[in-house]
């Protein structure tokens, strides 16, 4: 089934840039809420090789509560790689948002208890992601197993879950072949240890409940990519304000105790089960807000170098 053919029967709104075809506010999931859509973008500048060539699904970041930030926030990332001439390894682009957790006390946008879209708490976002990707699995490229998932922040942890959830056979959709992680966290205990300013335990609490050990078993599925065989690019600022150094650290240790080779380069990512770190230089929210570095990363971990090539 083709990106139109599987937008034929949602409701959707379709326009057209110099560089690319968008279908924007597609519903996602039956009886949904608002936040229960997604993004879809299409260069007009197809891959060279179409059998190698991936999806880009992102997920935003936001401490899983903050209405502000959302799917729009890769726009200017999006906007970065639609102009570069160079070539690409990308079919489409997917940036999909999910419900949120309580944030009654937001200075400009305070969640009500009557909103089912900013309310709900962990696994609740997880499914929602998973349930995004089943539907893009309905796409004949998604299905194929060719998609690659980027996450920020937060978003970042969802990518690692439900690539942990979708290497453990969870329903009919294919793992990524590739996995981007950009200032995530990976031992929500270790975050609100570390970070002594009382924001971190209520955006925590808010999220996962005040049961520390849904906090540690919600931070064992970031590392349980035992039976997966893709490669994981991760980055993270060393000016980054808001997530410490020591949450990527961590999750690059696990992944080496369940057989991933640490690298420092993408030569040799296409053999498999390769983690590579790279440190950049900006504030948190700056990797999405001025896309540079968003869009830097997408080009690494979307390249044919660093992806097993696909099966005929």
């Amino acid at each position: 089934m083709t990106t139109e053919t599987l937008l034929t029967s949602r409701t959707a709104e379709y326009h057209e840039s110099p560089h690319a075809r968008y279908w924007t506010d597609v519903s996602y999931k039956y009886g949904g809420t608002r936040l229960n859509l997604l993004d879809i973008c299409v260069p007009k500048r197809q891959p060279e090789d179409p059998h190698q060539a991936v999806w880009l699904v992102y997920i935003h970041g936001g401490a899983w509560r903050d209405p502000l930030i959302d799917r729009k926030s890769f726009n200017t990332a999006l906007d970065l790689l639609l102009q570069d001439d160079q070539p690409h390894n990308i079919a489409g682009f997917v940036s999909l948002d999910y419900r949120l957790s309580p944030y009654p006390s937001h200075p400009t946008s305070p969640s009500s208890t009557h909103d089912d879209s900013r309310n709900v708490q962990h696994p609740e976002h997880l499914n929602d992601v998973l349930v995004a990707l089943s539907f893009l699995g309905s796409s004949a490229a998604i299905t194929a197993g060719r998609y690659v998932l980027c996450g920020h922040s937060c978003g970042a942890t969802l990518a690692m879950q439900a690539t942990a959830r979708l290497s453990a056979r969870y329903g009919a959709i294919q793992p990524p072949v590739a996995l981007s992680g950009m200032e995530g966290i990976y031992d929500i205990a270790a975050l609100v240890a570390t970070h002594t300013h009382p924001a971190y335990r209520e955006f925590v609490t808010a999220a996962f409940g005040q049961n520390e050990e849904t906090w540690v078993t919600a931070s064992q599925l970031v590392g349980k990519m035992e039976k997966w065989q893709g490669n994981v690019l991760l980055v993270q600022s060393s000016s980054d304000e808001l997530v410490d150094m020591e949450q990527t650290d961590s999750i690059v240790k696990k992944l080496v105790v369940q057989g991933f080779t640490r690298t420092s380069t993408t030569s040799t990512g296409n053999e498999g089960k390769q983690v590579l770190k790279v440190v950049i230089d900006c504030l948190h929210d700056e990797v999405w807000e001025k896309g540079t570095e968003l869009a830097k990363a997408i080009r690494v971990v979307t390249d044919k170098a660093w992806i097993s090539p696909a099966k005929h």
